[in-house]
């Protein structure tokens, strides 16, 4: 790399950070903290669910499945546009109007304080892994730049990321996310007009490619083996659901809206936007292939997909472009973990220790312990993101696997009290566990793909509940269903 382009990677890290910390003055309380005081444009959020959700992984990841398969991913992009609309009129109701700061407040009604704390604990360790990727994801151009080994630069994103969320609240996190969206969206059509100046003759490479069935989208053979369109569509609303309506590090986003209203248009939109994000971030793989005559991952001297886009960055892309690209991933990582450590120190102030302390504890007190509960999480996340050194499938793939492992059951715990009239706590909590351990035998004993681990997750919840709901109570299901 040049010197410039150095320059920039660091004059822009150091602005993030700068800038985050100033969007954080002001905080007084863990409302402003945590939720920004309910203040937040629905459009800002929600470019900052989009940015949440997929901004590393997108920008390394997307290009290399592209690159080494097809578009059939985009089935389950539009799997999520069809959850968001449901989860926006099924579950958004249940905790948008009760001002809560965590999604697993709106659980503690019927379920009860314990099963609050179950659920916010398996949120955390779920995204502790997912987020470990993220940032293992990040320190793969990290590395190939720099010549650092992958644990140095987990290291160092590691200690930047958390010293910026440290002083930054939700606030902070949210238009960061949207200046960082702006940045890697840029940086993407940037690559791709310059790769599609490489080729010769874009036309006849696009015709030969396209003929192999590259660019296919749709696949009508149903199978539980792979992406096609029914575990697309079905998957990916269950997923989508599941994250968007359970997991708070999105769910907390959306309570930063003003209204019900603006969390609706923020979760819809984000869905929109997400598959048209994804669209171009595969054809960016197409271009890759075309580009190097469809050469394989050894040809090329890689061992994982997920490195392929920033070879392209590092040997194509001009001084400048090339810096402002390489910022922009890094910055995105920064700005998509920042949000992990605070929607993880928001479940564990608000769901673990503050119903322990109640009301011997004050407000500014609890602001205190929520940084500390970040300074803990960033160090937990950076030693997790060293699992995910020998693995070699593509990472956005491990990420969505390990979410999928528990949104199911996640998924099923609010249907229950969402649908279903109050029943003992235990109950609840014999109906997750039991989706768990489903989810642990379909995982190691079957090859099912991932896309189907939240509707197996989710039915195991329900069919349990029923079956132990109707041997305790002795009652019909339907007359447990609110009318």
């Amino acid at each position: 790399m040049n010197v410039i382009d150095y320059v920039i990677i660091i004059f822009f890290m150091g602005g993030v950070f700068i800038a985050g910390t100033l969007l954080g003055r002001g905080v007084k309380n863990i409302k402003g903290y945590f939720s920004a005081n309910n203040a937040l444009p629905w459009w800002a959020v929600m470019l900052s669910i989009v940015a949440a959700e997929t901004s590393v992984l997108t920008f390394l990841s997307i290009p290399g499945l592209a690159y080494i398969g097809n578009f059939s991913f985009l089935q389950v992009c539009m799997g999520y546009i069809v959850g968001r609309v449901i989860i926006s009129f099924v579950l958004l109701p249940m905790y948008s109007q009760g001002k809560f700061i965590t999604v697993y407040q709106a659980i503690t009604e019927k379920a009860g304080i314990p099963m609050q704390r179950v659920m916010s604990i398996t949120f955390m360790f779920t995204r502790l892994l997912a987020d470990g990727v993220r940032l293992f994801a990040v320190a793969i151009p990290l590395s190939m730049i720099t010549g650092l080994s992958f644990m140095q630069s987990i290291w160092i994103l590691g200690i930047i990321t958390i010293f910026y969320t440290w002083f930054g609240g939700i606030k902070a996190v949210v238009w960061m996310d949207v200046a960082q969206w702006i940045i890697y969206i840029s940086a993407g059509i940037i690559a791709l007009w310059i790769g599609s100046k490489i080729l010769p003759d874009i036309s006849n490479s696009l015709a030969i490619v396209l003929e192999q069935g590259k660019a296919q989208i749709l696949d009508w053979k149903f199978s539980l083996k792979g992406y096609n369109i029914y575990s697309g569509i079905i998957g990916g609303a269950m997923l989508s659901m599941a994250s968007h309506g359970t997991d708070q590090l999105i769910v907390q986003r959306v309570l930063s809206c003003k209204n019900m209203k603006d969390s609706r248009k923020a979760l819809i939109g984000s869905g929109i936007v997400v598959f048209f994000q994804f669209a171009l971030f595969m054809v960016i793989g197409l271009m890759m292939y075309m580009v190097w005559n469809g050469a394989t991952l050894g040809m090329l001297g890689l061992q994982k997909p997920d490195a392929v886009f920033t070879k392209f960055i590092i040997e194509n892309l001009p001084p400048v472009v090339k810096g402002i690209t390489v910022a922009g991933i890094f910055a995105a990582a920064m700005s998509t973990l920042s949000g992990s450590l605070s929607s993880l120190s928001s479940s564990t102030t608000v769901d673990i220790i503050k119903p322990i302390l109640k009301e011997k504890i004050n407000d500014k007190k609890l602001l205190h312990y929520g940084r500390i509960a970040t300074l803990t999480w960033g160090i937990f996340m950076v030693g997790g993101a060293s699992l995910f050194r020998n693995m070699n499938n593509p990472l956005v793939e491990i990420g969505l696997s390990i979410a999928s492992f528990t949104y199911g059951g996640m998924l099923g715990i609010f249907i229950l009290v969402r649908f279903f009239k109050k029943v003992d706590t235990w109950q609840y909590i014999v109906s997750f566990f039991g989706a768990i351990i489903t989810m642990v035998f379909i995982i190691n004993f079957t090859e099912i793909h991932w896309t189907w681990y939240v509707l197996i997750g989710n039915l195991a919840t329900i069919i349990i509940a029923i079956n132990v709901l109707g041997f305790v109570e002795g009652f019909n299901i339907k007359s447990k269903i609110k009318k």
